[in-house]
């Protein structure tokens, strides 16, 4: 929980409400270091929490049974929901589901008011919907005195985004919002959910930089690959992608395109997280950069996911003098995640946003 934000959340209470809230809950969003597209398909990540960037959610009691009033900072918004309600493409379905998930009967009898505010950007592939989810969740827990363990958080996050938003994601945002330790990476298997505290690499920062095109996952692309992944598993036997290594690639190349392409990026894209999470428990910059770079060309040539404008600010970045850069997140744009030397990162971000004004440094980690 940031309590450095915390305030801003009670305020916006306050100001919609004419009262303060009783509970304030905070929920960071995260970088994906390695390891994209995988968690749905049972494989293995390496993302990171994120310092001071986070949603911050207040809640108070409401006035009409069954009815949830929320507010948005973020959109400068109102939205009265009734608990009966199924998703409508709003901002406030992710409330909704949230206080479907934990707190249906409660609210069915008493109303409840929310208010939101956040620093994660929207559209940059850094999780603010799996953070919103979480921070809604830990602050109901502790409205009606519930204990929160934090991957039962994670996986009623996840059941949100699938079963009422419709988005058809792995466990992954979820995981690192509700489980990780902000600043820190961790080793996630998707399946077991097995999980290990990454080491920072000394001397080096990661870098997060807005490529200044948005993306909305819901939207066809996303959905897609994950029905191709599907198709594929079908294609080849076998329950999920995961479930396939290095020496299944052969066959892998034998069923129809792009099915080969999207299957080979989720086997060659685990063999990279366990290589970097390797490289950090090392000390080894170098090959996690270079995992980095392999990665993005994955996304890029085998799972199509990237776009013009990320592809050439990872060839800059790596011009001016990066270790490893990648598109992050679900893809078709948001942000790029950046290895640098800590004495770089200065210089570097001032050369890149001066020859690319639309791409902003959100964080440095």
């Amino acid at each position: 929980m940031n309590a450095g934000t915390t305030p801003t959340a009670a305020e916006a209470f306050a100001a919609c409400f004419a009262q303060p809230p009783r509970v304030v809950a905070s929920a960071p969003g995260r970088v994906n270091l390695l390891g994209e597209h995988t968690d749905y398909n049972g494989g293995l990540v390496l993302p990171m929490a994120l310092r001071d960037l986070c949603v911050n959610v207040a809640i108070g009691a409401g006035d009409t049974p069954g009815v949830i009033d929320v507010y948005s900072d973020i959109f400068r918004d109102t939205a009265r929901r009734a608990i009966t309600e199924a998703p409508s493409s709003h901002w406030s379905d992710y409330v909704l589901g949230a206080v479907k998930a934990a707190a249906t009967e409660q609210v069915s009898r008493e109303g409840i008011r929310i208010a939101l505010t956040a620093n994660v950007p929207l559209g940059a592939g850094l999780s603010s919907s799996a953070a919103l989810e979480v921070a809604t969740l830990r602050a109901l827990a502790t409205f009606y005195g519930v204990e929160a363990d934090p991957v039962d958080v994670a996986l009623r996050a996840r059941s949100v985004e699938n079963d009422f938003v419709g988005m058809p994601c792995g466990i992954m945002d979820q995981f690192a919002s509700s489980v990780g330790q902000p600043g820190a990476a961790l080793m996630l298997d998707t399946r077991t959910l097995d999980h290990t505290p990454a080491p920072t690499l000394t001397g080096h920062r990661f870098v997060i930089l807005h490529s200044g095109v948005s993306h909305k996952l819901t939207e066809d692309g996303y959905a897609t690959r994950v029905a191709e992944c599907r198709a594929a598993c079908t294609a080849l036997g076998v329950e999920m992608l995961s479930d396939l290594g290095p020496a299944d690639l052969g066959r892998i190349a034998e069923i129809a395109s792009p099915l080969d392409r999207r299957a080979r990026h989720i086997v060659t894209e685990n063999r990279r997280v366990e290589a970097g999470f390797r490289a950090l428990t090392e000390g080894d910059s170098a090959t996690f950069g270079r995992l980095m770079v392999e990665s993005h060309a994955s996304q890029r040539d085998d799972y199509e996911i990237t776009v013009p404008e990320t592809d050439l600010l990872v060839e800059t970045a790596l011009t001016e003098g990066a270790l490893g850069a990648r598109q992050t997140g679900g893809g078709f744009g948001g942000a790029l995640v950046v290895l640098l030397a800590t004495e770089r990162v200065e210089d570097w971000s001032d050369k890149m946003t001066r020859a690319f004004p639309a791409t902003h440094v959100v964080a440095v980690t």
